[in-house]
């Protein structure tokens, strides 16, 4: 067979090049339904816009952002609604968005990335010692009072916060993070409820564990504030600083730390909105009447548990970098199994969702398959007193196959990174939490999923 000539590549790549160029520049806003819409996508992404449409419109939520990707080139960046009501500013794709919880696989990449940093200088034989290593050896903090109150919390390892195993219970003993625990904590310490991290861990380490480190999973935003106190000890760099020089070699710009107030929002962040009948609250910073998303809770206090802010497209950009579709590898295919890999905890033994490390991970599961009139299954009789036998779930996949995400909330913000097995990874960012959020993150889900599988025609250019 007769190859090409060369010349003819090189047409195609500049053609490529020019039409990705000519995809990429964000057009002016359109106004489809009295919404604006900011940036680029593709007719055959159209899809996507009408999920984003609708959410805004049936949750009252005044904007958003979503990114997409496609076998690692980013195929659709846009902003949805307003970023500001009074001003009347549209939401542009790079608008930056606290991300609350979804803070937490940032801050497990960066705990994964220490680790084989260390392991690299010979300071730990493997990632897995690294894991194994315990926090509070390394944290070396004073519990409030002088005094550990259980022995228990010195048997907490990095793995155990990673998997949220390190023995606090919110659903026991409410969330210290958060009133009305932190109003409790900060009047047992005499102090104003704008308490740090710092004082917080320290104060929890003069109370009782709920179950023993490692027997089970419960969800525990203290936890990932702890581990962001073992990246500043083990890094000697701020949290920030550290997670910024971790992320920017990769074209990661966005993410910094957020702040409480109002008037220290950060330039291109959003503002942010409660639900429509919402009450004030006292602020947490002085007491005075604020709006629940700029007072309710101390920004300040969750930075690596909850308080980062970026851009949709960034946090796209970080999956795309871990699966090794682009750039510099971020981290070694060994520890990105072991970030996805299955806890050995027993809630988790044969459930086809489980929380990693850092991410909630689902191993996709056969569909049935419909049987034809008059046929049988199982053992050779549809009778309903001798049922089919069930298929037994799938508990493992590799990397590549599993469907990894995180979500975050906060008043005033909801946030999704979903990746899903078909090469296709989706941030969708909001500036607002409805009332109703379980009913809204779920269709918010479905609604994406959805999308990606009415995609006939994905682009082949790309916006990075």
């Amino acid at each position: 067979m007769t190859r090409p000539p060369q010349w003819l590549f090189g047409l195609t790549l500049l053609v490529g090049w020019s039409l990705a160029q000519t995809l990429c520049i964000p057009p002016a806003p359109t106004y489809p339904s009295g919404r604006p819409i900011t940036s680029y996508s593709a007719a055959s992404l159209e899809p996507y816009d009408r999920v984003m449409q609708r959410l805004l419109e049936r949750y009252q939520i005044p904007g958003a952002a979503l990114a997409v990707a496609k076998d690692g080139r980013l195929v659709l960046s846009r902003g949805y609604g307003l970023a500001d009501v009074r001003t009347k500013e549209p939401v542009q794709p790079d608008a930056l968005f606290r991300l609350a919880s979804l803070s937490k696989p940032i801050t497990a990449v960066a705990v994964l990335h220490l680790g084989e940093s260390l392991v690299s200088r010979g300071v730990y034989p493997d990632l897995n010692s690294f894991l194994h290593e315990k926090a509070f050896d390394l944290v070396k903090m004073p519990p409030f009072g002088g005094q550990i109150a259980d022995p228990r919390l010195k048997n907490i390892t990095l793995r155990d916060l990673l998997q949220h195993s390190g023995g606090w219970h919110r659903g026991w003993a409410g969330d210290p993070m958060f009133r009305p625990t932190l109003t409790d904590i900060a009047r047992a310490m005499q102090r104003p409820e704008r308490l740090s991290s710092q004082e917080l861990i320290a104060f929890m380490m003069s109370r009782k564990l709920q179950f023993a480190p490692g027997s089970r999973s419960a969800y525990s935003n203290l936890g990932y504030a702890v581990l962001g106190q073992v990246i500043e000890k083990l890094s000697g760099q701020p949290y920030e600083v550290y997670v910024q020089s971790m992320l920017q070699p990769l074209g990661i710009y966005s993410v910094r730390a957020g702040k409480t107030r109002l008037q220290d929002r950060l330039k291109g962040e959003v503002r942010y909105y409660d639900f429509p009948g919402a009450p004030l609250v006292k602020s947490v910073v002085d007491g005075s009447l604020v709006n629940r998303p700029y007072g309710e809770f101390y920004l300040e206090a969750h930075t690596a548990n909850g308080g980062l802010v970026a851009s949709a497209p960034d946090l796209v950009r970080l999956v795309v970098a871990l699966e090794g579709w682009r750039g510099p590898t971020l981290l070694s295919h060994e520890a990105l199994r072991e970030m996805l890999r299955r806890p050995k905890l027993p809630q988790y033994e044969k459930t086809p969702r489980y929380y990693a490390l850092g991410w909630g991970v689902r191993v996709p599961q056969p569909q049935a398959q419909a049987l034809p009139p008059g046929k049988t299954s199982g053992q050779g009789s549809s009778d309903p007193r001798n049922p089919p036998a069930k298929m037994s779930p799938v508990l493992s996949l590799p990397p590549e196959q599993l469907e990894w995400s995180h979500d975050g909330a906060f008043a005033g913000s909801r946030t999704l990174l979903l990746r899903l097995p078909e090469g296709v990874v989706l941030a969708a960012l909001f500036n607002s939490r409805p009332w109703n959020d379980w009913s809204f993150i779920a269709e918010l889900r479905r609604g994406l999923e959805n999308a990606t599988k009415a995609v006939r025609h994905w682009p082949e250019y790309d916006c990075f």
